[in-house]
């Protein structure tokens, strides 16, 4: 399964309860990126992207996603189906906020294999995709 995932420079997903992953062009980028594959997502994650075509919405997302397939993760811990991950795209805000949930990954047992920056609508973001370390 591939994740996606929106962090700060801290690897904070949430902060005062609230997402990181607002970003409008941010979002529109997500979508050109998993057109016409299959992207699940859980419901919170539903309200936000719209822009996202068809997308599989289940609470149990991360058990549902197959080989291949993408999921969206917002608020979720991502150890459980550790084993199950080919790979990590991250979008990092580059900033720093408080932040109630972090990343549940170490990112040191994964290896960096790109990095981008992309262009959001508010600001530039970091495109970075992790695969597993063989």
């Amino acid at each position: 399964m591939i994740i996606i995932l929106c962090l700060d420079n801290n690897n904070g997903m949430m902060f005062n309860d609230r997402r990181q992953s607002q970003d409008r062009g941010l979002r529109e980028y997500i979508a050109e990126m998993t057109k016409g594959e299959k992207v699940y997502m859980n419901a919170y994650t539903e309200k936000l992207y719209e822009e996202i075509n068809d997308p599989i919405v289940c609470e149990d997302c991360l058990h549902k996603a197959g080989k291949g397939e993408t999921c969206i993760v917002e608020n979720l811990p991502l150890k459980p189906v550790i084993d199950q991950i080919e790979e990590i795209v991250i979008f990092r805000w580059n900033k720093v906020y408080p932040s109630d949930q972090v990343l549940d990954v170490n990112l040191e047992e994964w290896k960096l294999a790109e990095e981008e920056q992309i262009e959001g609508s508010t600001h530039e973001i970091t495109k970075q995709i992790y695969l597993p370390k063989q």
